[in-house]
C-alpha cells in the first residue's frame, strides 16, 4: 500500500469515527432528560407548566443529578415529585417532606392527608425507589431524617406559608441540621418587587417575598448564597391583584373574572436562588 493510500485510509477511518462519535452525541439523553421530558408519571396537566417552571433547567442549575440524595419540601401534589422520584430512586434517594399535619388543624382533612403521607411514600416504591422516606418539615419531634444526610433541600414556592405559620426559622434550621457540609438549599420562590412598601408579613400574605429579604434571612441561619438565576422569571406579573400570587396560574382563584388575562400573564415571577451550608 502506497503512503497516500495509507493516509487516505486513516483520515476516512477517523472521520467515520467522528461522524459517529457526533450522531450518538446529538441523540443521547442523560438521566435529568428523561425524568423531565420521557416519563410516564407526569401528567398532561404537569407537562404545560414546564413552560413556567422549566424543570430541566433548575434541576441542572442546581446541579442535582440522578446519584443525589434530595429533600423535597412540600410536595403538594407531586408535580416537582413526579419528577425527583424517577430520577432518583434508582441511584439516589428521594426524601419527601411534606407540610406538617400539626400545623392543619383548622383543616382536618389536609390534616388527614398530610398525616398519611409517610405511609404514601413507603407503599409506593415503583415511583419512590425503595429507599425512599416521606416526613414533615419543620419536624416538632427530632430531625425528620438523620442530621448531615442530604445534598440538597429543595423548597418551592412554600417559603410565604412558613412566614405565615409561624415556621420560617425552625424549618430553616432543621434544613440546616440535615444538609451534608457544603449541601444545597435549593430555593424557587414567588417574588415581590423591592419597591414593595409592605412589611415581610404583608408581602408573604401576598404569597410573596422580596428576594432581598429573603436571602438576607437565609444567609443569617447558616447559609451562603452561591448563585441565582432569572429561569422562572416573569416579567408580565405585575404583582398587584385581588387575591394576590394565588389569582395568576394554576390556582385562578378569580375563576372566570378576567380569566382571559391571568392566563396570559402565565404563573408568577420567581426567584431561583442556590445557598451553600456553612458552618455557624
Amino acid at each position: 500500500m502506497s503512503k497516500h493510500a495509507y493516509l487516505a485510509g486513516i483520515i476516512l477511518l477517523f472521520s467515520t469515527l467522528n461522524v459517529k462519535s457526533v450522531s450518538a452525541t446529538s441523540t443521547e439523553k442523560d438521566a435529568i432528560w428523561h425524568a423531565v421530558h420521557n416519563n410516564t408519571y407526569r401528567t398532561t396537566e404537569e407537562l404545560k407548566r414546564d413552560k413556567y417552571r422549566n424543570p430541566e433547567e433548575v434541576l441542572r442549575f442546581f446541579d442535582i443529578k440522578e446519584t443525589s440524595q434530595v429533600g423535597e419540601v412540600a410536595p403538594g401534589k407531586g408535580w416537582y415529585t413526579h419528577i425527583l422520584a424517577p430520577l432518583l430512586k434508582d441511584k439516589g434517594k428521594y426524601v419527601g417532606l411534606q407540610h406538617n399535619p400539626a400545623y392543619y388543624g383548622k383543616w382536618p382533612e389536609w390534616a388527614k392527608t398530610l398525616q398519611a403521607y409517610p405511609e404514601k411514600v413507603k407503599n409506593t416504591p415503583e415511583l419512590y425507589g425503595k429507599n425512599a422516606i416521606g416526613s414533615w418539615l419543620p419536624s416538632l419531634k427530632g430531625l425528620p431524617v438523620d442530621e448531615g444526610s442530604l445534598d440538597f433541600v429543595f423548597i418551592t414556592r412554600t417559603l410565604h406559608n412558613w412566614q405565615n405559620q409561624g415556621r420560617l426559622e425552625l424549618g430553616l434550621k432543621q434544613s440546616w441540621q440535615i444538609l451534608k457540609d457544603k449541601g444545597v438549599l435549593a430555593i424557587v420562590q414567588h417574588r415581590d418587587d423591592e419597591s414593595y412598601s409592605g412589611d415581610r408579613k404583608a408581602s408573604s400574605d401576598r404569597g410573596r417575598w422580596k428576594q432581598s429579604d429573603l436571602i438576607n434571612v437565609v444567609e443569617s441561619l447558616g447559609f451562603k448564597l452561591v448563585a441565582s438565576s432569572e429561569i422562572n422569571a416573569n416579567p408580565k406579573d405585575t404583582k398587584e391583584y385581588e387575591k394576590g400570587v394565588w389569582t395568576l396560574p394554576p390556582s385562578l382563584a378569580l375563576k372566570d373574572k378576567d380569566k382571559a388575562v391571568y392566563t396570559a400573564i402565565g404563573e408568577s415571577d420567581r426567584m431561583t436562588l442556590k445557598f451553600v451550608k456553612v458552618a455557624l
